[in-house]
């Protein structure tokens, strides 16, 4: 759902929005994002605008950190990777100083290790238990 003033604006395709401009009528956008980016870009009249502020590279290699479970755990290790990175994008999107966020990332990742390895511990006991 993208919003402008508070107000939804309506979907024209796959991405595309039909935004209010100011001297009325509407400017069609196109929204964008970048993988590890928590905030899309707005593309209107080949200009891209920033929805948020822009992101050091250390907290987008953080946020990302949890994907590196389904290399290691597969299916099981890549839901969970997916969660931790999904949570990690909120925790980007707030207003904690970066050295905050980057500590809570790095804890969204040893708490996704522990859930993986707990699960996989799991899976296996009641694999091998036959």
């Amino acid at each position: 759902m993208v919003t402008v003033g508070g107000h939804t604006v309506p979907r024209t395709g796959k991405r595309q929005y039909a935004l209010p401009a100011v001297g009325g009528g509407t400017v069609q956008a196109t929204l964008r994002s970048r993988f590890g980016d928590p905030y899309p870009t707005v593309e209107a009249n080949g200009i891209r605008h920033r929805t948020g502020p822009k992101v050091p590279v250390a907290l987008q290699v953080l946020t990302l950190l949890p994907i590196v479970l389904v290399g290691i755990g597969g299916a099981v290790g890549g839901l969970i990777g997916a969660l931790g990175v999904i949570a990690n994008l909120a925790v980007a999107r707030t207003r904690i100083p970066p050295a905050g966020k980057a500590l809570i990332m790095i804890g969204i990742g040893v708490v996704a290790a522990l859930v993986y390895l707990v699960i996989a511990a799991a899976l296996r006991g009641a694999i091998h238990q036959n």
